[in-house]
């Protein structure tokens, strides 16, 4: 897959490939996106081009609104790497700003998709764009099909349901990882780097990764889960717990701490992936730390018999 950043269209060059294209925040990639990136491969493989998926960074809503620390499904670093599993030729990824939101219809297209070269526009029935989203899909037809033609994709929801990137935060937000995952196609997967913490799980037999998510990962409920963790290559099934440490002294800042299961090393400072399976329990204040341990050995063979029955993604 070959990516493409856009900084500023006016220095814009003309691709010499040709395209077929489908264009969107596409926060997620979940598997509603995923159908229709699979219509523009289709498209392109049958119209003798090259397939592309063009997106915008950072989020155009957090520009039009002036937002800041807005989590996402998939940052973009994320984005790319679900991107590179999905068989497209070109992630194009345009700079998205005040001025770019201010771009008519007109204006946008003659702007990206023209020197793009995109001879094919692959888009859902709702889609908008330009200043305030006055342009739509009868407006793509009307005024770009001199550039390009228009196919408007519409899902066939007696086969599928409709997904959407609210309905997957949300399912997470609530805990229900697995919902979550059946939306996305994949298991959900934070990254973030080891730190130092309280090492108050050392002392009773369970040491944890604490992690810093540095990105803006949507984050899911409190709770302990059931997952995979890749750490320098190499993959291994651990426990994750999220919340405040109710037990040993509750902390104001929300603690993602990973038990990795059978291993023991030195590894602050690395990059960890995260994935998640199931969700084992939510957070408890245990009376004694003896209870606490008794619950985590629980847990501990609660995740094992889980992840030896469910295949790692990482």
């Amino acid at each position: 897959m070959k990516q493409t950043v856009i900084k500023d269209h006016l220095q814009l060059q003309k691709f010499n490939t040709e395209l077929a294209a489908c264009i969107g925040y596409f926060d997620g990639l979940h598997l509603g996106h995923q159908h229709l990136i699979n219509e523009t491969i289709r498209v392109a493989k049958e119209r003798g081009l090259e397939s592309a998926l063009i997106t915008f960074d950072p989020d155009p809503w957090t520009v039009i609104n002036d937002k800041s620390h807005v989590n996402h499904l998939t940052p973009i670093k994320e984005k790319v790497r679900v991107a590179q599993t999905l068989g497209i030729d070109h992630l194009i990824t345009i700079n998205f700003t005040k001025d770019t939101s201010k771009l008519t219809p007109l204006e946008f297209i003659e702007s990206y998709l023209v020197p793009l070269n995109v001879r094919a526009l692959v888009a859902g029935a709702d889609f908008r764009f330009g200043h305030k989203g006055a342009g739509d899909v009868a407006f793509l037809k009307q005024h770009a099909h001199y550039h390009f033609d228009t196919i408007i994709f519409e899902l066939d929801l007696t086969k599928n349901k409709k997904i959407g990137t609210t309905m997957i935060t949300q399912a997470l937000l609530k805990g229900n990882v697995e919902e979550a995952n059946q939306l996305l196609g994949r298991q959900y997967e934070i990254s973030g780097f080891v730190i130092d913490g309280q090492k108050q799980g050392r002392k009773i037999g369970f040491p944890t990764a604490n992690l810093d998510v540095v990105d803006e990962y949507v984050i899911p409920a409190e709770g302990v889960y059931a997952g995979f963790v890749e750490v320098n290559g190499e993959v291994f099934q651990s426990m994750l717990s999220i919340g405040h440490n109710p037990t040993f002294n509750h902390t104001e800042h929300l603690a993602i701490e990973t038990h990795i299961l059978d291993f023991d090393r030195d590894i602050y400072g690395e990059l960890l992936k995260q994935t998640f399976v199931a969700k084992l329990r939510g957070q408890i204040k245990f009376d004694s730390v003896d209870a606490l341990i008794t619950q985590m050995k629980a847990d501990e063979a609660k995740a094992r018999e889980i992840l030896n029955a469910t295949p790692s993604e990482l």
